[in-house]
């Protein structure tokens, strides 16, 4: 017996010996989920550490998604299927944590989405797709945050508009472009907000000291004298 199968028996025995499979049903009986868990751990009054492969399905008896656990924490690649068998989503997990690309598709298998994740944060490009497979909109995410410019685009790939982001919000210009690249509009942004809007909010808003000075009655006739 060669060292490859010793070893692939070894994690086998180890799995067996230390994980136990719970399968949960729905009400008419088509199964639920299928979750490994640390042997001993799930009881009628214990949730159970999840350790191996976790299954879940749909109501149909669809799957779902998949995904390992490793001590109660996800910790490998999450996969999402629709009720038809298709392939939606693609989320790795490093203990507990999101951590590596992040990819969405449509229904037909195209990319709809791609964002890297580190440590449970949104890290660098974050790119959406048109359903043709052309490029729609792109942006850079640091710890999180969008940083930089946010380009958007139309379906034929012309530039549809740009705008600058800082530590998440939309900041100074956002610009609007024809098909031939030419500026057409312009909006001025603060803290995520279109300053044109603020200053129609704030010409509406009444000023509270001459309010406050309209319910106040300075006919000496009226006052009450104690």
């Amino acid at each position: 017996m060669n060292k490859i199968l010793l070893t692939s028996l070894g994690l086998v025995l180890s799995t067996a010996l230390h994980a136990e499979l719970f399968t949960d049903k729905f009400k008419t009986g088509i199964i639920k989920s299928e979750i490994e868990y640390v042997k001993g751990t799930r009881t009628d009054i214990s949730e159970g550490i999840k350790d191996g492969l976790e299954k879940v399905y749909y109501a149909g008896g669809e799957l779902a998604f998949t995904v390992i656990n490793k001590e109660g924490k996800r910790n490998g690649e999450m996969k999402w299927y629709d009720q038809e068998g298709k392939y939606l989503e693609s989320m790795p997990y490093k203990l507990g944590k999101r951590h590596g690309v992040n990819t969405i598709y449509y229904a037909s298998g195209i990319k709809r989405i791609e964002v890297k994740y580190i440590d449970d944060h949104k890290e660098g490009l974050e790119k959406y797709y048109f359903d043709t497979g052309a490029l729609a909109s792109e942006v850079n995410f640091v710890h999180g945050r969008k940083e930089g410019i946010q380009k958007e685009y139309n379906p034929d790939g012309s530039l549809n508009n740009t705008v600058t982001y800082k530590h998440g919000y939309k900041e100074g210009e956002k610009k609007y472009y024809d098909a031939k690249g030419k500026v057409i509009k312009t909006e001025l942004y603060k803290m995520d907000r279109p300053i044109n809007v603020m200053k129609v909010v704030q010409a509406k808003q009444k000023d509270a000291t001459i309010e406050a000075f309209k319910v106040l009655d300075f006919n000496p006739n009226n006052r009450k004298v104690d």
